[in-house]
């Protein structure tokens, strides 16, 4: 069977991949539920305002959709299957697994969060010419909201795996993930109604309908199988294959409650292909990736506190996304510097052997997870006490974002002033000693056998 590559991962097809005469049409499939339940909820958005005889519209600012759901769904029919559909709990569902799975980002914490920021957002999400195409047009993607943006898609992550009761029917996890679902549908019908006034605001021949079914399969592969074949392994950890297995089953559960077809995650091996298939088929790169790739690098460079340089980002995006993909996103060629501090994360990253100590691969991942909760969902320099995934950034005619600036003032610091890469810089400084003692030892070894 015929082999392929994308960036730097190379693959074997096999009968499990999934063809373009599969995947294609799936661009025009969509969570008709979903969009269906919310036209209801926005109909009763106008009755509680008294405005029934206004043409359909959006949600009126503050209306919470979730809560309209939770508390009239009874009352529709639409609302009701909606609601039994996300609270029925299949058969092929193991809370003992999913709870395992929840753990595993944890565990490797530091290297999860560097692959999913730059391989899932800056390199895989940025090369979707369909997702980026919706991205640009809701606004989310510019430079001056950008990092409030991010920090809601870390939510949703942190609030899935924050224990198991949180992704559980009515937990935390369980509650946002269907406040996405409706978020995504929102989303879906003000573009499609914009599309009946000016049929080129998007073109849906092309990209398909907004936020498609392939684009949910694409999303959870980037949640979930990016970590265990296009980010970990690259930095020299590789999960076991009950990990892998643990994992992509949160997700599967995850993307039925999103109303993605959860059959391409029923396993390991066919949520791998499912993955390569996305690789071979989804990633073009286009102007529109260019500026979201742009913004993204803008958004999270130099930012306190640990002040990430240009260049560690795009070091980091190289070695994880591969030249070609860098290069046509317009990235820069690193210096050896920047290497060097991602040869001392890498090496970092390696030495957390946690999992085989299991009183310490708890305290590991109780640590992890509630110090990221506390600093990105509770504090209020960050999310305060988190968001409720409403309609924020809404499409418009004429609006859609471009390249921009971060909008901070220029970093003047020195490299010291860059703290997690002078770390890995010592990472790489020590490693580098250890090494040369290592060999220094085998040739003294081989020189005396010699003898």
């Amino acid at each position: 069977m015929a082999f392929h590559t994308v960036g730097n991962y190379t693959f074997q097809w096999t009968d499990l991949h999934l063809p373009r005469e599969k995947t294609d049409p799936l661009r025009h499939e969509y969570d008709t539920l979903g969009h269906n339940a919310v036209k209801r909820l926005q109909q009763v958005a106008r009755e509680k305002k008294g405005e029934e005889s206004l043409k359909p519209t959006l949600c009126p600012a503050g209306f919470d959709m979730y809560a309209v759901l939770r508390d009239h769904h009874a009352k529709d029919e639409t609302l009701n299957q909606l609601w039994d559909e996300v609270h029925t709990v299949s058969d092929w569902v193991d809370w003992a697994q999913i709870e395992r799975g929840q753990k595993f980002f944890y565990r490797y914490a530091p290297a999860n969060l560097m692959g999913f920021m730059l391989q899932a957002f800056v390199g895989e999400n940025s090369s979707s010419p369909g997702v980026v195409e919706v991205l640009v047009r809701t606004g989310g993607f510019s430079t001056k909201v950008l990092l409030r943006r991010l920090l809601e898609t870390f939510q949703h992550l942190l609030q899935v795996t924050a224990s198991l009761e949180s992704i559980q029917p009515g937990g935390t996890g369980h509650t946002t993930t269907i406040r996405v679902r409706l978020l995504h549908a929102a989303v879906r019908d003000r573009i499609l109604r914009l599309v009946e006034t000016r049929r080129d605001y998007f073109d849906v021949a092309k990209f398909g309908v907004p936020v498609n079914v392939l684009d949910s399969i694409h999303s959870i592969c980037a949640y979930s199988c990016g970590h265990m074949w296009l980010q970990l392994p690259q930095m020299g950890v590789l999960p076991t294959e009950q990990e892998k297995a643990d994992y992509i089953a949160l997700f599967r559960y995850v993307g039925y409650l999103l109303a993605a077809p959860h059959e391409y995650f029923s396993s390991v091996a066919q949520a791998k292909a499912t993955m390569e298939s996305m690789l071979l088929h989804e990633l073009e790169v286009t102007e529109t990736s260019r500026i979201v790739g742009h913004n993204l690098i803008e958004c999270v460079k130099d930012l306190a506190p640990f002040r990430v340089s240009v260049g560690f980002i795009e070091a980091g995006s190289r070695i994880l996304n591969g030249d070609e993909i860098c290069d046509l996103l317009g990235f820069g060629k690193p210096g050896l510097l920047a290497y060097a501090c991602w040869r001392g994360h890498c090496w970092f990253v390696q030495s957390l052997v946690q999992r085989w100590v299991p009183g310490v691969d708890r305290a590991v991942v109780r640590y992890f997870r509630n110090t990221l909760y506390e600093t990105i969902v509770n504090s209020k320099r960050r999310l305060g006490e988190g968001l409720k995934m409403d309609f924020k950034f809404v499409p418009q005619m004429g609006k859609r974002t471009g390249k921009e600036g971060s909008g901070r003032a220029r970093f003047t610091g020195s490299f010291v002033d860059r703290p997690l890469e002078m770390f890995y810089l010592l990472v790489f400084g020590l490693g580098c000693v250890v090494w040369l003692a290592m060999a220094a030892v085998v040739l003294r070894m081989h020189l005396l056998m010699l003898s």
